[in-house]
């Protein structure tokens, strides 16, 4: 960790490669919105985590010189000898979707509520999506009630889904001692990740289902 980045590693390929998460806040926001690649060196990541130590700037230096390049707030996702790849990370906390349905149509996971990784549970909040979906379906016989569905769901599903978004932003800042009233207090980061995690572990999945069906029978 550091002010502004923070760097992890996981073995992959079967502990055969290296992969390196190097996240890095940018005050500049991306150029070209069209586009989601751009062209960058081997010389632009050492030089963006300059200040870390020798274990950081030393598997950074084993990637190739070449990289691509993706965003503004960046995650550089690097394999040992292999190029790197920058990706931006986006999500939808400025500009939350106004609904997740209209009508018969209806959005759920990452297409209603795109969350940045720092939490690593965007892809658990989607199969709760999902599950939500599959029981509150299941309760009707006919397409004449996929709205009531479909506004159940959004309603049920709202509020849990935007506090992961901006709790993971939350999050992102604390591990870039960014956090205001966290800063580079290691107690206070940790304090903040158990609280949060313990919110996105102990979700009561077959309550709230049962509620949400319960609420779909006084809207039928």
């Amino acid at each position: 960790m550091g002010k502004g980045g923070h760097v992890l590693t996981f073995p992959v390929d079967h502990g055969r490669k290296l992969n390196i998460v190097a996240f890095r806040t940018s005050p500049t926001d991306w150029e070209d919105y069209s586009r989601t690649t751009s062209v960058a060196s081997r010389q632009d990541a050492l030089k963006d985590f300059a200040g870390y130590g020798s274990a950081v700037t030393g598997l950074l230096s084993l990637t190739e010189e070449q990289l691509k390049v993706v965003s503004t707030f960046i995650m550089l996702v690097l394999s040992i000898y292999l190029p790197v790849h920058q990706w931006a990370i986006f999500d939808l906390g400025d500009h939350p979707a106004p609904t997740f349905h209209k009508g018969r149509v209806c959005i759920a996971g990452d297409a209603a509520h795109a969350t940045s990784p720092h939490h690593g549970a965007g892809a658990g909040l989607c199969i709760e999506d999902s599950a939500f979906l599959a029981e509150l379906l299941s309760s009707v016989d006919s397409s004449r009630d996929l709205p009531s569905v479909f506004e159940t769901f959004d309603e049920c599903r709202r509020e849990r889904s935007q506090w992961l978004v901006q709790s993971s932003r939350w999050i992102g800042d604390c591990y870039e001692w960014l956090a205001d009233g966290i800063g580079s207090d290691m107690a206070k980061i940790e304090s903040e990740i158990n609280e949060r995690n313990g919110i996105i572990a102990n979700f009561d999945l077959e309550g709230g289902v049962a509620q949400a069906k319960g609420d779909l029978q006084k809207r039928l």
